[in-house]
């Protein structure tokens, strides 16, 4: 199993992510994808009466997800914050996702909403110290078998 990237959305807009290996031969605007993400999981909580997604398939790729809330510097009521994890797709990854990715991506937001819980959460540049803990979460399950 090869996870490829892990991030951090508020808003539809990348904080902060650690690509592991790239997904293909053109690189892909962050921005453009933390959109697409964003609007696919307003769009399914819509759609299913707030129902939380935990993962989508594509035919290559899936993408787990783990939502929860922040408050930023300015912000009268907490936001919600996503953190995503981008893995190739295997035969049978349900239950790993459930049992390994999803807690994964719990600690990182956990994590994450206690270092900037009333920060300015425009200012991204704040959060590139972060990357570090996500590797440090995610780095023994990025690795290839090559690796």
């Amino acid at each position: 199993m090869v996870i490829r990237e892990v991030g951090i959305m508020v808003r539809g807009y990348p904080l902060v992510y650690s690509s592991y290996h790239q997904t293909g031969e053109q690189q892909l605007d962050v921005v453009l994808r933390s959109g697409l993400l964003s609007g696919i999981l307003t769009f399914a909580e819509v759609s299913y009466k707030n129902e939380t997604i935990e993962f989508i398939e594509s035919k290559k790729y899936i993408i787990a997800f783990k939502a929860g809330k922040i408050e930023g510097k300015k912000s009268s009521q907490p936001e919600s914050i996503v953190a995503y994890a981008i893995l190739d797709k295997e035969k049978k990854l349900d239950n790993f996702i459930s049992k390994n990715v999803i807690p994964f991506l719990f600690k990182v937001l956990k994590q994450f909403i206690s270092k900037y819980t009333k920060k300015n959460l425009s200012e991204v540049t704040q959060f590139y110290d972060f990357k570090k803990t996500i590797d440090k979460i995610f780095i023994l399950e990025s690795k290839t078998t090559e690796d």
